[in-house]
């Protein structure tokens, strides 16, 4: 059974940015969101960037005056990446905290949690990427980041355009990370390279020499690839042995956390892999978020996190415009605060300034901009990554690919 979690916002940001200088907080009263993430366990890489960015807004909303004046606390519900696990941990912070909204989880976990948030008429900010939820009808679910749909066109795009005519495909067996191959291998066909291997590798072995050896006897021109981080250290530790560490690799976002570089080696991540994650490259209030993600977190930005800020955002500014935290008084407005038309605002403070002079705003944050379509889904920027440290931070950017480029290939066009 999941343990859950219940401790305030960590690192004390949201605190520290809601405080006067005599040190009264000018709050009345608090309101709770959940960051529903694996925390703890094999996925928990993929955890720390959701709780991180929801921490990160948190302390920007407290700083602004708070959403309707009360301070936001982040509780974290440690998911252990486990739909049963996440089910029970959400049931007791519901019970105990009451949050106004949920941020997360991934894909692993969405269809343990989302009979209970619909239940209790509660927004979810959802960080997963599974095409299942492309024709989403839950009027209480929110995709804040594009679908895997999208970054497997965007991760097939460069590699077409960088014309690598042959690819082999290497992923690990868990099912969030299956679900990934089909669309990989449809979008670069789409576009007109071949698939000439496909290794699924169960993670935890002690060698995958076998595995790689199959892979590169094929001769592919490119590989691309999610792992988890003890297999993709294994695996690339024999990669090195065999001495066929000479193919470029092209990750998915998660190849881009610190936690993956750490395991695979920032020089042989940095020589060998690049990686497509969403993109903060188009916004102007990137310096803003990563200076409050170091301020609570103690640690640069980590892969995926500007979803959660972002979401985190949208929904505060959300209740700001209905004046409710009630769920069903203020899910219908987040569209009216993200999409357009209206002013555009990169930040809490900016958008709560023209939300309280009655003006329609749209919210554009890190990671570009949130327009939601009629099920809940975005488009967004991504960029083309290679690593130059130990931290998901630690990356120089190669290439960004905007939405309107993702749509062309949607489209069928061949070229960025």
């Amino acid at each position: 059974m999941a343990m859950l979690l219940l401790v305030g916002t960590l690192g004390g940001g949201a605190i520290a940015g809601g405080t006067t200088k005599k040190g009264k907080e000018p709050f009345h009263g608090t309101i709770h969101i959940a960051a529903v993430a694996s925390l703890t366990g094999s996925y928990a890489f993929l955890g720390g960037p959701i709780l991180g960015g929801t921490e990160a807004a948190a302390y920007l909303i407290n700083k602004a005056g708070g959403i309707l004046g009360k301070k936001l606390v982040i509780d974290p519900v440690d998911t252990k990446g486990d739909p049963a696990d996440a089910a029970t941990a959400l049931q007791q912070e519901i019970a105990i905290n009451h949050p106004v909204a949920l941020i997360g989880p991934t894909t692993l976990e969405i269809h343990g949690v989302e009979p209970i948030f619909t239940r209790f008429h509660i927004p979810d900010g959802w960080q997963g990427g599974t095409p299942a939820f492309v024709h989403n009808t839950n009027k209480w679910l929110w995709r804040c980041n594009p679908s895997d749909t999208q970054q497997t066109l965007a991760m097939a795009g460069y590699a077409v355009q960088k014309k690598y005519k042959t690819a082999a495909l290497l992923f690990t067996s868990a099912p969030a990370v299956q679900s990934f191959v089909p669309l990989i291998r449809s979008a670069y066909t789409k576009l007109g390279g071949k698939i000439v291997a496909s290794e699924v590798v169960a993670p935890g072995l002690s060698t995958y020499s076998s595995e790689a050896s199959a892979l590169l006897a094929k001769h592919p021109q490119v590989i691309f690839t999610q792992m988890t981080p003890p297999s993709a250290s294994v695996f690339f530790r024999n990669l090195e042995s065999l001495n066929l560490l000479k193919t470029p690799f092209i990750g998915s976002t998660a190849m881009a956390s610190s936690t993956e570089v750490s395991a695979i080696g920032p020089a042989v991540s940095k020589a060998h892999m690049v990686s497509v994650e969403g993109s903060t490259a188009l916004s102007g209030a990137g310096k803003l978020f990563a200076a409050a993600y170091k301020k609570v977190t103690g640690k640069p930005v980590q892969s995926g996190a500007n979803f959660a800020f972002d979401c985190t955002t949208v929904f505060g500014l959300a209740m700001d415009k209905a004046k409710s935290t009630s769920g069903p008084k203020w899910n219908g407005d987040v569209t009216a605060v993200a999409n357009a038309p209206g002013i555009k605002v990169t930040t809490y403070a900016a958008g709560l300034a023209d939300i309280k002079r009655g003006k329609k705003i749209n919210y554009t944050g890190v990671s570009g901009p949130l327009t939601f379509n009629k099920n809940h889904n975005v488009n967004g920027p991504w960029s083309v990554v290679r690593a130059t440290g130990k931290s998901s931070a630690s990356v120089s950017v190669i290439e960004t690919i905007s939405a309107a480029q993702i749509v062309r290939l949607q489209e069928g066009k061949t070229r960025l």
